[in-house]
């Protein structure tokens, strides 16, 4: 017999598969103005119900900022994290029905002349980016400049949910891939010339080292970097940010310039570090479109660095 906690559970994924069902039925429906205006309502409603998610917020908005921000500033800007996360879940999901003329006149973009030069080399490209701002049509961004792409992602505690998150994820000059069976994929993928997304500023069980991320240590993925590293493929960082007007803009960081000395640990440090600072440098501007509620900072080293 099930015990009530994992009925709970299964109740709260239904209702996320649900919802997530009704978003993609209904948002492709919507005036982009007037569904932009109802999911930031959502993300307010979302933020005035107590939940761990908020606290964490909270906190962590406190541990960065909580030397030179008033406490009023760090709950306000708490409250417009979530605010953020409704408009980009809306966005998300919006942009992916639109046409490549609309798209483009909503995600403006840095200069793709290294970009495009990188991929014609036919080594493949590693997009290191990170959970900030509309991140999820970065996909979709680089497969309409006809740049195909893919990504890797993880089993999911839900197979339904996960096939909502694969749709998303995929399209036209997308692939998707599953992380228990990528690791051939990707070599292939990226021999085909292809552009692929990665994540790293998240502390997840993966390989990683420690390095500074919005100056505190945290544990960064370093998996990207060393394949990138050791298969010689370019590598840049892309961040997304939404601006004022709700239009998007996408940076691109120059070609990352691996450090080499011989010492492939130590330069595999820096390397990280490099993108680390990219991300960090792109949250410090946009704060309340990053996604504070992740223990960033759970693993720390045994010994101070």
């Amino acid at each position: 017999m099930k015990s009530l906690r994992a009925i709970s559970k299964h109740t709260r994924h239904t209702l996320l598969y649900w919802f997530g069902r009704a978003a993609f039925a209904l948002i492709p429906l919507l005036p982009r103005g007037a569904g932009l205006l109802l999911f930031g309502l959502l993300g307010d409603l979302a933020f005035l119900i107590p939940h761990r998610e908020k606290r964490l917020t909270v906190e962590h908005l406190r541990f960065i900022f909580g030397s030179s921000w008033p406490e009023k500033k760090i709950r306000g800007t708490a409250r417009r994290v979530y605010r953020s996360l409704g408009k980009n879940t809306f966005d998300a999901i919006k942009l992916r029905s639109m046409t490549d003329e609309a798209f483009n006149r909503i995600v403006r973009h840095s200069d793709l002349t290294e970009l495009r030069a990188a991929v014609n080399e036919g080594r493949g490209v590693f997009a290191i980016t990170a959970h900030l701002g509309c991140f999820e049509m970065l996909l979709q961004f680089v497969a309409r400049h006809g740049m195909p792409c893919f990504a890797i992602g993880r089993k999911m505690f839900d197979p339904r949910i996960e096939s909502l998150v694969r749709t998303l994820r995929s399209g036209p000059g997308i692939d998707y891939l599953n992380r228990d069976d990528s690791t051939r994929g990707v070599i292939r993928l990226l021999k085909e010339g292809k552009v692929f997304g990665v994540l790293i500023d998240q502390d997840i069980r993966a390989e990683g080292i420690f390095g500074t991320f919005l100056g505190q240590r945290a544990f960064t993925v370093s998996g990207p970097m060393k394949a990138a590293m050791r298969l010689k493929v370019p590598a840049f960082v892309f961040t997304t940010a939404r601006r004022p007007d709700n239009s998007h803009y996408i940076s691109i960081s120059p070609r990352l310039a691996f450090a080499d000395t011989g010492d492939f640990e130590s330069d595999l440090e820096r390397n990280v570090q490099a993108a680390n600072d990219v991300i960090s440098a792109a949250i410090m501007q946009s704060p309340e479109q990053w996604v504070w509620m992740h223990s960033r900072w759970r693993q720390q080293p045994e010994t101070p660095q």
